[in-house]
């Protein structure tokens, strides 16, 4: 795991971690120092790999650094990640983080380190997409890494990232650019070394899953050839199975069907068994399989659902076209090994490129010119006991991006010099120019006569190392070989990083990249819907191709092809505002707590940090606008006027009696030296702290008081309640006594009014019945006194009528 260093201006330094000074050229007088310097054009960030697990790269950590501006906190990869995101949002422009070092250095954990940064600070919006970036990359690590005697967990392949952001500035998706896989590994691997990561996570979880194991047809590792090329190495079992279940949910979470996940490891598992198919030579003329070959054969057919005669014939039968007939000729059994490692070479490479265009089309930004943060995750200078053309392929990936360093940072720092009309006396940096041009300027380089055996009939790696010991014995750049003993095998190039001696077996045949078209006109029948697919899958250097299969032109070499896509790169990056990490080894023995300083010295030296230390030196690394120079040392002056700029920054640097050989003004920056610099930012951070004293003082003053007044207001406040309250309380035990008075009092009313009303009542009722028994008493009367008439009149009646 990679630690953060401290943040580096394009000519300037500062300390780097678990070290706080040390000399690192005795002759420069150069050392680390702790101050933070303002930077300009760009910044540069020294990691140091420290080989065992920091915690400086949690969520917290993030936290702490988002919205943080560069050079406010301690210098982390954060840091610069942040600064390229905010520059995106403020500036409007693309940028570039170009992550460069040894194989080793850890540029594969920055890489991840940044890409997790992005996508936390963005984590509110489109999670799923930024999700699946960070899966794909453990899809990348899985199948595009291995172990390495430098390197656990080396990238043999480049990869350019373009983090896409929406308008706004939320992650949309990711477009992934890959650059030449190391296809060698999968056949042999050095001592010490292995094979591609994914492969051991397979056989792994074949050991740990029964199911697995049938269904791939899987046996142990030290069963398949190509895990043990050198020597057996010991594999975790259990580890490797847990990282190829995290790389079976990563393939989930980019939505790849499950049909197609098992189709890859089928090719995965029949490329393991290719390695295994022995030839039996017969009279030196042609070869067969052995008996101990038909399991394989059969175990091959059966998971590219290929037919079992196809697939011998594209192992024992190689066809050539002339004139476009095609004549089938036996191999040999050299030929025919040859021949079965190249269809497992090419079997992965398709399906890694493969990958890379499914892991495109699934995490797509969508039409429209997004603005993007790229990462350059591109591999380290090598230099091994034996190099071969991957190498060389390496190593010029290498000077290409160390050229375009040059040009950014110190031909384009010194030419602000002279647009500002600084008088100043250019510093000579290293030049590689030179040995690009051997290998890459047309008409004759390496790669041009590499290309030319490649076209022809016969060509060999012979007549090829014969063409460049003619073509470049007095060239600067260019070494016959160690010594003569190895002039007929060996070349070597004086590269920017020191002398790297290359051996020439394999280089034609590498640079033709044989595609291994019937073998994937077989597989176009295939009845596995993958393999299928996978056979009409086209990378985009075949796709133009208008030359008849067989020939030797049906497609430009790897060399061309690769030199085109880094000039792209390149292309890309000369558009964008570009940041650097250059990672550093501490050590060559991956250990914890050791450094080494001759190590460390080499690598600053080819990085081009002792470059741009010079250059510090010698020239003016700091230069200010001059209005942020006003505006932050305008505290130095006693006098403050509001004049013209130039006499108003004048007036300033007369404050530090230093003569004017330490700074000069420009047309539109002020230009100043360390040791200027340093004393104005001393006197500012002394006036400043002076006037922090002062300004706490009265602050303390104007607290107290408030702090009293606040207390007093609080007390009186405290005793306008308490006496409020207590009235209140007063007042209302006063008012509950009159309550109760009152209702006493109008009991007593109430019931004497009662009383009255009774008696009156009473009274009323009597009056009542005494009017009532005289009523009936008259009545009763009243009809007593007409009875008594009526008889009479009735007895007179009666009288009568007698």
């Amino acid at each position: 795991m990679m630690s953060s260093v401290r943040k580096v201006g394009v000519a300037d330094m500062t300390t780097m971690s678990e070290i706080d000074e040390i000399e690192i050229n005795q002759n420069l007088n150069i050392r680390y120092c702790s101050d933070i310097i303002y930077t300009y054009t760009g910044s540069i960030l020294i990691a140091l790999n420290p080989y065992k697990t920091i915690n400086i790269y949690s969520k917290e950590h993030v936290s702490e650094y988002h919205r943080c501006k560069l050079g406010d906190l301690s210098p982390h990869v954060f840091a610069l990640a942040e600064a390229a995101y905010t520059s995106i949002v403020e500036d409007n422009l693309n940028q570039a983080c170009v992550i460069s070092g040894e194989s080793g250095a850890g540029k594969t954990e920055t890489t991840k380190f940044i890409l997790q940064y992005l996508c936390t600070i963005t984590s509110n919006v489109s999670s799923w997409v930024q999700q699946q970036i960070l899966e794909a990359n453990t899809i990348l690590e899985a199948f595009g890494n291995a172990k390495t005697i430098r390197n656990d967990n080396s990238s043999r392949f480049g990869k350019f990232m373009q983090v896409c952001f929406d308008d706004h500035n939320c992650i949309k998706g990711c477009v992934i650019q890959d650059y030449l896989l190391e296809q060698s590994r999968i056949t042999y691997q050095s001592e010490g070394e292995r094979n591609y990561h994914i492969m051991y996570q397979l056989v792994a979880q074949g050991q740990e899953n029964t199911d697995v194991a049938k269904a791939f047809y899987l046996k142990p590792p030290e069963f398949y050839k190509y895990l043990n090329t050198t020597s057996t190495e010991q594999i975790n079992m259990a580890l490797e199975s847990k990282k190829f279940d995290a790389v079976t949910m990563a393939f989930t979470v980019l939505q790849v069907p499950q049909f197609v996940i098992d189709g890859v490891f089928k090719v995965l598992s029949s490329i393991l068994w290719l390695g295994n198919i022995d030839f039996m030579d017969i009279d030196g003329e042609g070869c067969d399989f052995s008996n101990s070959d038909q399991e394989a054969i059969s175990n091959i057919s059966s998971l590219l659902g290929l037919k079992r005669c196809d697939l011998q014939n594209v192992l024992l039968i190689r066809q050539i076209n002339v004139r476009g007939n095609i004549t089938e000729i036996p191999l040999k059994i050299k030929e025919a090994v040859e021949n079965r490692h190249a269809m497992a070479k090419a079997l992965y490479s398709k399906t890694f490129t493969w990958l890379v265009t499914k892991i495109n089309n699934c995490t797509n930004p969508g039409k429209g010119g997004a603005k993007f943060l790229g990462v350059l995750d591109i591999f380290g200078f090598e230099n091994f006991s034996q190099n071969s053309f991957e190498q060389l392929c390496i190593n010029y990936t290498n000077e290409k991006l160390h050229k375009f360093f040059n040009h950014y940072v110190f031909a384009l720092e010194q030419s602000i010099y002279d647009q500002e009309d600084i008088i100043f006396n250019h510093v000579e940096f290293t030049d590689n120019s030179q040995c690009l041009e051997i290998i890459e300027k047309p008409p004759r380089c390496v790669f041009k006569l590499l290309t030319e055996q490649c076209h022809m009939p016969k060509g060999s790696d012979s007549a090829y190392l014969n063409n460049m010991h003619s073509e470049f014995e007095f060239h600067p750049n260019y070494i016959k070989g160690s010594d003569r003993r190895h002039w007929e095998t060996e070349f070597g190039i004086k590269h920017y990083a020191g002398s790297v001696i290359y051996t020439v077996d394999g280089f034609v045949k590498k640079n033709r990249d044989v595609q291994q078209d019937v073998l994937f006109d077989y597989m176009s029948f295939s009845e596995d819907i993958f393999v299928k697919d996978l056979s009409k899958f086209q990378d985009p250097q075949f796709v133009n191709s208008n030359y008849p299969r067989g020939s030797s032109k049906s497609k430009c070499t790897v060399s061309d092809n690769f030199r085109s896509q880094l000039q792209s790169l390149i292309d890309v990056l000369q558009h964008t505002k570009t940041w650097y990490v250059r990672c550093i080894k501490p050590n060559l023995l991956k250990r914890p707590n050791n450094y080494n300083n001759s190590l460390v010295l080499d690598q600053l030296k080819y990085l081009g940090v002792v470059d741009i230390i010079r250059i510090r030196r010698e020239g003016f690394p700091i230069h200010l606008s001059h209005e942020d120079f006003i505006n932050k040392y305008k505290c130095l002056m006693q006098n403050k006027s509001f004049e013209y700029s130039h006499k108003y920054i004048t007036d300033i640097m007369e404050t530090t009696y230093l003569t004017n050989t330490e700074w000069q003004i420009g047309k539109t920056k002020i230009f100043l030296r360390s040791v200027i610099y340093e004393l104005l930012e001393d006197k500012r951070k002394e006036k400043i702290y002076k006037n922090a004293v002062t300004i706490q003082k009265y602050w303390k003053r104007f607290y107290c008081f408030k702090s009293f007044l606040r207390i007093k207001l609080a007390v009186l406040k405290i005793q306008h309640a308490y006496k409020g309250w207590k009235l209140r309380i007063h007042f209302m035990r006063m008012r509950r006594s009159a309550i109760v008075i009152q209702s006493r009092l109008r009991g007593v009313f109430a019931r004497e009014v009662a009383t009255a009303l009774r008696e009156m009542r009473r009274v009323d009722e009597e009056m009542k019945k005494r009017d009532k028994m005289f009523e009936q008493l008259a009545n009763v009367q009243t009809n007593a006194l007409a009875d008594c008439e009526s008889s009479r009149g009735n007895q007179r009646i009666g009288s009568y009528f007698r």
